[in-house]
């Protein structure tokens, strides 16, 4: 099968994209920056930075995790920033940001570049957990994510700099197979940010009225995995790229911030609810220009059809030449996008390992339609860290209460 990689480059981010006819896969790509590092001299200006989750976390309730180190590249060298809480373990998946440091003093220069460590200490505790529980996560000693930043900074703005970091919290904790009490970390996807070069979108998500439905307030779908997703512009056919996601509070409502400017893509925002039992028809926004001459913020409100009596789909894999517990299955179809059709990522489902060597994988409350399904193997590599390929595409219909069955 022809295999295509294509790169995207917004501002000093660079996306790595491995596509498979109209499947989707994608990762960071940063090779390690060279330098020094070096003492941070009397400052011109102020930094702060910040810690935030990405993705949905799934079976997690508290990520704890314990940051020793932090450096941002200026004008080519490394330079420590002094943390707020050195050694002490940050709850990712808290309601409010980590502030990794506050109002440092910090030099001007270009800065294009961040690396962090983490070290021991780390804990986990699932939602299922007592309160009082913790796991030990075992993070391996050498741990370092080195990003790049989406156009470089100086710090002598007048109102500081705020920077980011979007840590993904989906299949980061793996059984220690050496430890039955313990937790392995398996590092995924890391993205820095200047926020001042990044946009958003908000909206609500909610229930579409029946035909011939009286007329009612729209009821709202809480709780529903929303993303931002790239899509092309010049007109290719081809797979948008699923950049960040986050869920529907209470009210139905969601911002998915942090999201880069960049020349040739739209973002579009991608949502197959499933809520209360029922689940909804995939729908997609146009897409939205963010950054220098256009707005850095945008609206898109989405109201969903249910569907009555919506499918399954379970799938199996002979073997998985990637990480094995890190690979993935995404489930992508074809959707109208401001009129334009794109083949659209509407989740993805990790493997897991069978009685007879191979591995699973499923998906649920999926509505009657055409889809694809995408094998992601996942690969290390000393320069570009965690990469992913699309190995193998399936296409397949789902029918109104049936079970689709897979096998790569």
């Amino acid at each position: 099968m022809m295999k295509m990689k294509t790169s995207v480059s917004l501002g000093g981010l660079t996306l790595v994209l491995n596509l498979a006819g109209l499947g989707c896969g994608g990762g960071l790509s940063i090779p390690p920056a060279q330098g020094t590092v070096q003492a941070a001299p009397a400052g011109t200006g102020t930094l702060s930075v910040h810690l935030v989750p990405d993705g949905v976390a799934g079976t997690l309730g508290h990520l704890n995790l314990v940051v020793t180190a932090l450096d941002l590249r200026v004008d080519g060298v490394w330079r420590p920033v002094p943390l707020a809480a050195p050694g002490q373990a940050l709850d990712l998946l808290s309601a409010a940001p980590a502030a990794l440091a506050a109002q440092v003093p910090w030099p001007a220069g270009a800065t294009d570049a961040m690396r962090f460590s983490l070290g021991p200490g780390s804990t986990v505790q699932f939602a299922a957990d007592d309160p009082e529980t913790f796991h030990p996560l075992a993070v391996p000693r050498s741990f370092v994510s080195t990003m790049g930043l989406p156009g470089s900074f100086s710090a002598g703005a007048p109102a500081g700099t705020d920077l980011w970091i979007a840590f993904s919290v989906v299949d980061v904790v793996l059984p220690d197979p050496a430890d039955p009490s313990g937790y392995l970390f398996t590092p995924g996807t890391v993205r820095g940010y200047d926020k001042a070069v990044t946009g958003s979108i908000s909206g609500r998500l909610t229930a579409a009225a029946p035909a011939g439905a009286p007329e009612a307030a729209p009821a709202p779908i809480p709780g529903a995995a929303v993303t931002a997703q790239l899509q092309r512009l010049d007109g290719e056919p081809g797979a948008a790229i699923a950049f960040r996601t986050v869920l529907t509070d209470a009210e139905g409502r969601y911002t998915l911030d942090l999201l880069p400017f960049g020349p040739g893509y739209s973002w579009c925002v991608v949502s197959q609810p499933a809520a209360g039992g029922t689940g909804y028809y995939a729908q997609a926004s146009r897409g939205f220009l963010l950054g220098p001459g256009q707005p850095s913020q945008a609206a898109a409100d989405l109201a969903f059809a249910a569907a009555e009596i919506p499918g399954s789909v379970a799938g199996t894999v002979a073997a998985a030449p990637g990480l094995g517990g890190e690979d993935t299955v995404d489930l992508v179809q074809e959707l109208a996008a401001g009129g334009a059709p794109c083949a659209f990522v509407l989740g993805s489902a990790p493997l897991v390992p069978s009685a007879d060597g191979g591995y699973s994988f499923s998906f649920s409350s999926v509505p009657p339609g055409i889809y694809r399904a995408v094998l992601n193997d996942y690969s290390r590599s000393d320069l570009l860290g965690r990469v992913d390929q699309a190995r193998a595409t399936a296409p397949f219909g789902v029918s109104a209460g049936a079970r689709t069955v897979l096998r790569f």
